[in-house]
């Protein structure tokens, strides 16, 4: 019996950090205006700029929930076929959305999170007068929550 016992921490432990190490980064790729997300779990678009009132927030995530694509590809221009697109409107409601529209001249944040707080990756992002989203250079990727703690 502590044999099996013994076996069974061994495989929950190799299962927790082959859980620990999988690649939940995400990428933009400006020319094409698309994101690349590695194991797509929650993905979250939100505008800074809140002054004015019409700040915008999405959530992106997998139409189907049990997928196993190691890589998803978000279109800001266009229709993401395998993935569910929601906007949150003024009153805290999320509705699906085909396409994601950007506003022109602001400040975004794209935050990719799950698996019970151990993912959580922060990137900053703007856009130009036309509404194209760019890397914004001037701010660090924030990986975790650690780097939170000090901010």
């Amino acid at each position: 019996m502590k044999y099996l016992f013994s076996i069974f921490v061994c495989m929950m432990m190799m299962f927790l950090l082959m859980a620990c190490t999988t690649d939940h980064s995400f990428k933009l790729d400006e020319k094409r205006q698309i994101i690349v997300v590695h194991n797509l779990i929650r993905l979250y678009i939100e505008s800074e700029d809140s002054s004015n009132g019409d700040n915008q927030m999405f959530f992106v995530c997998k139409k189907n929930e049990h997928g196993t694509k190691k890589i998803d590809i978000l279109y800001l221009q266009d229709k993401s076929p395998n993935l569910s697109v929601n906007k949150m409107n003024d009153h805290g409601i999320y509705k699906e959305i085909h396409i994601i529209d950007l506003l022109p001249n602001r400040k975004y944040t794209i935050i990719h999170r799950g698996m019970g707080g151990r993912v959580r990756i922060q990137e900053f992002f703007w856009t130009d007068s036309l509404g194209t989203l760019r890397v914004d250079p001037t701010r660090k990727r924030i990986v975790g929550y650690k780097d939170l703690r000090g901010a």
